[in-house]
């Protein structure tokens, strides 16, 4: 049996759709998914088990882990210590079970050291996923690609991309792909390392990223460098209110000092063939008017 947590969220439930496609029978009887709110999903009716899972209710889990060969355990979202603490209790949850097996999806800058509480909660996972005595097979990602848009909303109005994220180079892959890839990952009989970074082909700077979607979209758009540290009102973080905004500083930060800037062949060892281009991603999420 292999349970997807979160499945309800947008990379949870992707995952849940590749695995449907590559399990016999669709998963039935052999996939399981476990929600806050059993009501958000609907996949009973194609043989999917659903089962009430709450990482902040310890006790949720027990049931909800029972008899799961492999649980993808897609992280949560949220302040630094209250997901620190979730994702903590998912995995001892997950050893009391007996899970044979954890696939986490964590992010490509694990690191306790990293600027970006986002990393450093990722690192806090691996290391108790490391501690537990779990099998356990750790997917880090990039960006999302399917951000972008939000990301340039407010520079296709103005012109101007404002980031703090100065020279700093940094690879995209579609939600769909990773979730393509983490459904890879846990179906394998066999897999060659713990650990898989999943990035897209090539790494680019916002300055070559801004020429890419003015290209796209048929407009003139330049980068500008904010000074590290600036307040959130000096540069321009889309249409995301500006307390979001403050969150994800720090993670300008990280992409500043090339920390999501490796690229690797993970994902093409998982899937059988490397993921979509820059072009294609940014043709993708960006169309040019019609004339």
């Amino acid at each position: 049996m292999i349970l997807v947590t979160g499945a309800s969220g947008q990379l949870g439930r992707r995952i849940v759709q590749w695995l449907s496609v590559r399990l016999p029978e669709g998963g039935a009887g052999k996939l399981a998914v476990s929600v806050r709110d059993p009501a958000r999903v609907d996949v009973a009716a194609r043989g999917i088990e659903v089962r009430h899972g709450n990482f902040d209710r310890r006790e949720t889990l027990s049931a909800a882990f029972a008899g799961v060969e492999c649980l993808v355990l897609v992280s949560t979202a949220g302040p630094e210590d209250a997901c620190i603490a979730r994702h903590c209790n998912a995995i001892e949850a997950a050893a009391a079970a007996g899970v044979r097996r954890v696939c986490y999806t964590s992010f490509l800058d694990a690191d306790a050291k990293s600027p970006s509480a986002f990393a450093r909660m990722h690192a806090a996972a691996e290391a108790d996923l490391a501690a537990s005595g779990l099998a356990c097979t750790v997917l880090r990602s990039g960006l999302y690609g399917d951000f972008l848009p939000m990301k340039f909303a407010a520079a296709l109005r103005t012109g101007a991309l404002r980031l703090p994220a100065g020279d700093g180079k940094v690879s995209y892959l579609s939600r769909n792909e990773l979730a393509e890839a983490i459904a890879a990952a846990a179906v394998a009989p066999r897999l060659e390392k713990q650990t898989y970074e999943l990035t897209g082909q090539t790494a680019h700077d916002y300055r070559d990223l801004a020429a890419r979607v003015a290209a796209a979209v048929g407009k003139t758009l330049r980068y500008e460098a904010v000074l590290s540290g600036a307040p959130v009102e000096s540069f321009e973080a889309g249409d995301m209110p500006a307390a979001t905004a403050r969150v994800l500083a720090p993670l300008y930060a990280s992409i500043a000092g090339n920390r999501v800037a490796r690229t690797t062949n993970d994902f093409a060892a998982l899937v059988g063939h490397p993921p979509k281009s820059i072009d294609c991603l940014v043709a993708e999420f960006f169309r040019a008017p019609r004339a």
